[in-house]
């Protein structure tokens, strides 16, 4: 019996069988909680006058847009704790998983993340008490991380363990250093560049598409791609079929990396972060029309909230 690759491992564990989608599978994942948040917010308008409104609701592509810009955000508010790349890939992670199961409109991306970082921390056996946490971030409680605590976990399924792309790298660095010893400034460069490419594709759907070592050959392939076609002429020269397939795998996942590594436009940003300001303040717009008809709102129809987090 051959012995199990690290790829057919991973493909055994919970985290590909209930996060790893085809591009289809994942659209419509998509589609359905942007129908749901919307058909549910809707209901809530109504119940509280507002259903007359002309509010604009965020498109899945533009839920997409914003979470991935969170994403970015969360790598930020990692900088600030000095936290390790497992930890921050892993809070990333999370906020994507998250936004699987609910909407932006349901519940803001900005209060997530906090929430997303902090049980990352403990789940990498990185620990940080909540009062310090709170302390190095602005208008954040205690409170206001620990009860979407449950909430996010909920959401995830309880499947805290997230493999990376980042240990992966690593064994193919130690490999082709065997194979190449003569290589191994090249091989060195090459890791160093592919966990730049890896940390990059956190920043798309990569990781629902790919397994882990899939995602480190296409960074390691961006790093030193005349490096890798030669490693893999090697280790697949009798299995040529195989090794079609796998740089076929390898061109789609140095798609994605160029897609993370793609920042989104501020007024992209901005503009679906107007919109669903109005999603989640209908108030706002009811206040609008009310002074260009010269009558005024009543203090109880003011604001709507659609969840606890504000």
């Amino acid at each position: 019996m051959a012995a199990s690759t690290d790829d057919d491992l991973y493909r055994q564990g919970s985290q590909y069988r209930l996060w790893s989608f085809t591009a289809t599978e994942l659209a419509s994942i998509r589609e359905k909680v942007n129908a749901h948040a919307i058909a549910k917010i809707k209901r809530e308008h109504a119940t509280n006058g507002f259903d007359d409104l002309p509010v604009e609701f965020l498109t899945a592509e533009e839920e997409r847009d914003l979470v991935l810009y969170y994403c970015g955000k969360m790598q930020d508010m990692a900088g600030l704790f000095k936290l390790p790349s497992h930890v921050k890939a892993t809070a990333i992670a999370y906020l994507k998983r998250f936004y699987l199961r609910y909407s932006v409109m349901e519940y803001h991306p900005k209060n997530i993340l906090h929430a997303c970082l902090f049980l990352a921390a403990k789940a990498e056996n990185h620990f940080i008490s909540i009062d310090s946490f709170t302390q190095l971030l602005t208008k954040v409680t205690p409170e206001s991380i620990l009860e979407l605590e449950f909430t996010v976990a909920q959401a995830l399924s309880f499947t805290l363990m997230v493999h990376h792309a980042f240990n992966p790298i690593h064994g193919y660095f130690l490999d082709i250093q065997a194979l190449f010893p003569s290589r191994v400034d090249q091989v060195g460069a090459a890791h160093d560049a592919a966990r730049r490419f890896a940390n990059d594709s956190l920043f798309s759907d990569a990781a629902f598409m790919f397994t882990p070592p899939q995602i480190a050959l296409g960074a390691l392939a961006m790093a030193n791609d005349a490096l890798i076609k030669d490693y893999l002429g090697v280790k697949f020269e009798k299995k040529p079929e195989l090794l079609e397939q796998l740089n076929t795998v390898i061109k789609k996942v140095r798609s994605y990396i160029d897609e993370g590594a793609r920042k989104l436009a501020k007024e992209r940003v901005v503009a679906i972060d107007k919109k669903l300001y109005f999603v989640r303040n209908p108030g706002k717009l009811n206040k609008r029309k009310a002074e260009d008809n010269g009558t005024v709102l009543s203090g109880d129809a003011k604001k709507v909230k659609t969840d606890k987090a504000g």
